[in-house]
């Protein structure tokens, strides 16, 4: 009889395993394609440190989350923008030359040094807003405190269905009202090649020497298609067990109402064996057109008002309204944007042509504007239609000062918020910088307005400080909380003591209620700085990706701030290998410090079980305290203020309904309780969550003031040692205050 026949093959040695890391893709339909604006890459170790299984479907969820947050819409929308002009003209040739490749990398090492590539401190980020919601997203699990591994990669990354440890994930923005997401992932195994039909009758399991068989690692589906999976297909296809205690049971089912991106949103990031990339008909739907002769009367009338110095807005009112005025309109100034003249005249088309209905006026794709024209086009006085509200611009095309264009938006006193956007192809993010330091002197800008610095994103996602570090450029009236001093108590066999940490908070710009937010979200999974397992930094984006306002769900919403630049900046440890804090602040009036005691149980056993106590204070009068010169007693109420959350917000956002605070607060007491009860029961009479005394609190300040000067020796010794690579705070060695590490290209 004759032989059947038989298709060699190669045959798994040990269970399929999912990706050990993961790359994630933002993209979007730009200049004719889905193009991406933000790559971040999660680089696993061992299994229990990589996002794999529930992991990856809460981080999936995160991100979806930030990303349909309409308190982000009009920065992605503006940067969006930015986006498609920039892939429309040479920007994509120009940053996109090759693919870049991932590490090859293979779980078999997972101590191989290129896990732990450096940052990149140099790149300046194209669309930091959208790259700062994505890294955060990847990074950050609010609901432990931490998470995995997370580096931005450059646009030009590309994933390769070959690779035997990278999945990836695909989120398209292009509609922020439909986020989609998709995963790509295949089995990898140890195999064996099977080349015979009798190869294949012969035991697997052990060679001659009855040791267990080994192979190379292998990627195990020999047909990959390009279609992604959603979070339960992902779930299934590895087996993954859902009973993953560290999150939420219901982050799969969540997911199963986004939908799933379409196949051609990977072209680019997945190329093809063939390298083709499908094009897309044009998404913008294009205004009906004007007859031809109502076309060029109305184009000839626009060219006349281009030339006036002003004019008024009813010799439009017999086309104004028809369908393709305003494309016509938008068509002649971009034509003209490199030679637009600093007229009322021009101000007065921009908010004809660009004006929305919803009070957005959005001038990002708008060149060599003066401040005098961005003044024209805010005029509530014009008559245009609504109220301007929103702006949105990109600040390298204003061709005025920053005072001046801080003037002029200090005058717009209807609009509720600012977007300051950088060119993608910029060197530098020091006008960011120089226009917050121009704006910080009017507090009615700050105070009511929400303004939005492209460059502070960008400058955290180079881990570089984005404003001085000695003056005191905070209104502390929009931004009063200075900074937390943290101790938490450790105990290693007998001995007990304490470890201590600091979150230095105004460059986050965080107004009260989003503070008291993203302060609940941080709170509850905190642990010492030492015990972090994963991405150190995560804590510190419970700040930058808050909810806007308290509400009993903290995670049900994420408002993108700016990520705190010097906690992300400085590096893990001190050149002495002791845990490296920012430097802190003196104690000046108008501003808030924070407490946090965090401290074990009485007669718990385990190290881990903890309550917090906590304090707002600040000082009374206009006596500061010192850092280098502290008080020599603990100061007493009537030098130094201490209360709680509840009363911080009835002071500094009396419009915080009190009962929103109570639900937050027993919230997070709840959850203290539940994560320090998983190895023993929670001792009865200790509070969870409490506000300290003012004795208590005026003794731990003291103690942390010690702390913090001894601090900025190790800080002072670093510089001296080694200027070159520690020059973090120049102010401590009495140099200039804008050292190497602060607003350089």
């Amino acid at each position: 009889m004759a032989e059947p026949s038989f298709t060699p093959y190669w045959r798994a040695l040990e269970p399929l395993a999912g990706p050990n890391s993961w790359v994630f893709f933002a993209v979007a339909k730009l200049a004719g394609c889905y193009q991406p604006v933000a790559v971040v890459s999660s680089i696993g170790t061992f299994p229990e440190e990589s996002l794999q299984g529930t992991p990856l479907a809460g981080c999936c969820q995160r991100i979806v989350t930030i990303f349909s947050d309409p308190a982000n819409h009009t920065a992605i929308r503006g940067e969006l923008a930015l986006a498609d002009a920039y892939y429309a003209g040479d920007g994509a040739h120009k940053d996109r030359p090759t693919p870049v490749e991932l590490p090859e990398l293979t779980r078999r090492h997972p101590n191989d040094p290129q896990r732990f590539r450096p940052w990149d401190r140099t790149s300046v980020v194209p669309f930091p807003f959208i790259s700062a919601s994505l890294l955060q997203g990847v990074a950050f699990d609010p609901r432990l405190g931490r998470g995995a591994p997370a580096r931005l990669e450059p646009l030009a990354t590309v994933y390769r269905d070959i690779d035997l440890e990278w999945g990836m994930v695909v989120v398209d923005i292009t509609d922020l009202k439909r986020v989609c997401y998709g995963i790509v992932g295949f089995a990898v195994a140890m195999a064996k090649f099977v080349p015979s039909l009798e190869a294949e009758r012969r035991p697997f399991h052990f060679d001659a020497r009855f040791h267990f068989e080994e192979g190379p690692l292998r990627v195990m589906d020999e047909v990959r298609p390009r279609k992604a999976l959603s979070a339960a297909e992902y779930m299934a296809k590895f087996k993954y067990d859902y009973e993953d205690t560290s999150h939420h049971p219901n982050d799969v089912q969540t997911l199963d109402s986004i939908p799933l991106v379409d196949s051609a949103a990977m072209d680019l990031v997945w190329p093809s064996a063939e390298g083709t990339v499908t094009p897309l008909s044009n998404t913008t739907v294009k205004p009906q057109s004007l007859d031809v002769q109502q076309d060029q009367a109305t184009n000839s009338l626009i060219q006349k008002a281009l030339q006036l110095d002003d004019f008024e807005t009813s010799i439009f009112d017999h086309v104004r309204h028809l369908p393709g005025f305003k494309a016509l309109v938008q068509q002649a100034l971009q034509g003209g944007r490199d030679t637009l003249g600093d007229t009322r005249a021009v101000g007065r088309l921009i908010r004809l042509a660009y004006a929305q209905r919803d009070g957005h006026l959005g001038l990002e794709i708008l060149g060599n504007l003066s401040a005098n024209t961005v003044s024209a086009a805010l005029d509530d006085n014009l008559d245009a239609d609504g109220t301007v509200t929103s702006l949105s611009l990109c600040i390298d095309s204003i061709s005025s000062t920053p005072a001046e264009l801080a003037i002029v938006l200090s005058q717009a006193t209807s609009l509720k918020e600012i977007y300051l956007l950088q060119n993608p192809a910029r060197e530098s993010d020091a006008l960011s910088a120089q226009i917050f330091t121009t704006l910080a002197t009017q507090t009615e800008v700050l105070s009511h307005t929400r303004v939005v610095f492209a460059g502070a994103f960008s400058s955290a996602l180079r881990k570089r400080f984005w404003l001085p570090t000695r003056p005191h450029l905070m209104t502390r009236q929009v931004f009063p909380i200075q900074q937390i001093l943290a101790r938490h108590q450790c105990k290693a066999g007998r001995r007990i003591s304490f470890e201590y940490n600091y979150t230095y908070l105004e460059d986050g710009l965080l107004t009260p209620e989003h503070f008291a937010a993203g302060f609940l979200l941080w709170l509850s999974a905190l642990e010492p700085k030492s015990y972090h397992w994963f991405e150190e930094k995560a804590p510190f984006f419970a700040f930058s990706s808050a909810p806007a306002s308290l509400a009993p769900d903290l995670l049900s919403t994420a408002q993108v701030t700016p990520i705190l630049c010097e906690n992300f900046a400085l590096p893990s440890s001190m050149p002495d290998y002791t845990v490296c804090s920012p430097r802190v602040r003196d104690l000046v009036p108008g501003s808030w410090t924070v407490l946090v005691s965090q401290e074990l149980n009485p007669g718990a056993r385990s190290t881990n079980v903890c309550h917090i106590r906590y304090a707002f204070v600040r000082v009374r009068g206009r006596q500061s305290i010192m850092v280098e010169d502290p008080p020599a007693s603990p100061p007493g109420p009537e030098e130094l203020e201490v209360i709680g959350l509840k009363e911080f917000l009835s002071i500094t956002a009396p419009e915080v309904d009190p009962s929103i605070v109570d639900v937050c607060l027993d919230n997070t007491a709840r959850k203290i309780t539940t994560l320090n009860s998983r190895e023993e029961p929670w001792a009865s009479g200790v509070e969870p969550l409490s506000v300290l005394g003012e004795t208590d609190a005026a003794d731990i300040l003291l103690e942390f003031l010690s702390d913090a000067k001894a601090l900025n020796r190790k800080h002072r010794k670093a510089m001296e040692e080694d200027p070159e690579n520690w020059s973090w705070y120049p102010e401590l060695s009495g140099t200039s205050t804008w050292g190497s590490t602060s607003l350089t290209a």
